[in-house]
């Protein structure tokens, strides 16, 4: 009898280690892969406005730049508007918050790195990404306010007027802190805009080595024409360290002509030409993402190549497309921190990039309708 009941504990309890063992691998299995990202933390304020606001604060409609001196109060007007919002933004923290999302895990899988005062943007902005799940590793700095961007929106127009203020400041110092350290140690994933190499380059490859050290993937955004048109020695520096690059169709028609590629007719074949010709030091094989808007999203190695149809979403429901590329990549992230294959990050990717367009800046609802 005493044999027996001994018997009966020892199955029930070695059965139940199992089914608990089993269903922790699967956990740990679906978790997502620790991920980093750096870039310049802004907060947008967006209101709608009317053509005299345009007209006081030479603002073009449908247009990106930088604060002059004569647009220095455009941010304390904005907050006047009844109609305002606060939404945490910069490409990098728009991605981050979009995978948080897609990825819908169980805790924070990303830890986002970057520069904001103590003032009232910068705890909005912490307060708002961290209520979306991402770990903000940030900087206090006292040399500059916290960097904002006015959002003036007209119709489904909406114009950027950015002040990076605080977002410049990122030092040596917080690059170093015990905090960065964690987050770089922790982290299999690591992605950083191309608006970082603005910065500091060093930075940047403090990244990029780390990534190297730890067995992981640098990824890089092109973000932009100018980084590349007059940063380009900054990324030189960079880019062989970069597993994964991406950008969009505009970004890769200026690199291919400042690196003189005259035998890449589509951007398809910028994406190939970048994939095996752009200097690499990694051991693996170059992934180079290109998206095209409403057009097929492509991708390249130096072995193999693919494109994506993008689902067309009607004018009618287009609200806003400002954010549409960093949400394609929070949507490619996601999935990839959960190992699944190109062709499906970058579904997951459009899909993303096609809910945010149907929002005011980089706003979504609370679940994704589809699951990485």
């Amino acid at each position: 009898m005493h044999l027996q009941l001994l018997f009966f504990f020892f199955s029930f309890f070695f059965s139940n280690s199992v089914s608990y063992l089993l269903t922790l691998i699967h956990s740990l299995m679906s978790a997502p892969t620790k991920t980093y990202i750096q870039c310049n933390p802004l907060l947008d304020i967006s209101a709608a406005v009317d053509d005299a606001f345009f007209v006081k604060y030479k603002v073009s409609k449908a247009a990106a730049s930088l604060v002059t001196e004569e647009q220095a109060g455009i941010y304390a007007e904005l907050e006047q508007q009844p109609n305002v919002t606060y939404v945490p933004g910069g490409s990098g923290l728009n991605t981050a918050r979009v995978a948080q999302w897609i990825a819908q895990p169980k805790e924070e899988f990303i830890s986002y790195v970057g520069c904001v005062a103590d003032d009232k943007y910068g705890k909005i902005l912490k307060d708002s990404a961290e209520k979306d799940g991402v770990k903000m590793v940030l900087e206090h700095t006292t040399k500059a306010p916290t960097g904002s961007c006015a959002v003036c929106i007209s119709g489904k127009e909406r114009s950027l007027v950015a002040n990076l203020a605080a977002a410049n400041c990122l030092s040596q110092e917080h690059m170093n802190s015990p905090e960065v350290a964690k987050a770089l140690e922790g982290s299999k994933l690591f992605y950083l805009t191309g608006f970082t190499l603005t910065i500091d380059v060093n930075y940047v490859i403090q990244v990029a080595e780390a990534a190297r050290k730890a067995g992981g993937l640098f990824m890089m955004n092109l973000s932009a024409p100018f980084i590349i048109q007059f940063f380009t020695e900054n990324l030189n520096k960079v880019l062989p360290y970069v597993d994964v690059l991406f950008s969009n169709d505009d970004e890769a028609s200026v690199l291919a002509k400042t690196f003189q590629w005259e035998d890449v007719p589509t951007v398809a074949d910028i994406a190939k030409k970048a994939a095996k010709d752009l200097p690499y030091n990694g051991t693996g094989k170059r992934l180079v993402v290109f998206t095209q808007g409403s057009n097929p999203t492509v991708w390249a190695t130096s072995e193999e190549s693919g494109s994506v149809e993008v689902t067309p979403i009607a004018t009618d429901k287009i609200v806003d497309t400002n954010g549409a590329g960093d949400a394609f990549v929070g949507g490619f992230l996601a999935a990839y921190a959960l190992q699944k294959p190109v062709n499906r990050c970058c579904e997951v990717g459009n899909y993303a990039a096609g809910v945010i367009i149907q929002h005011d800046g980089c706003t979504f609802p609370e679940k994704p309708a589809l699951s990485p």
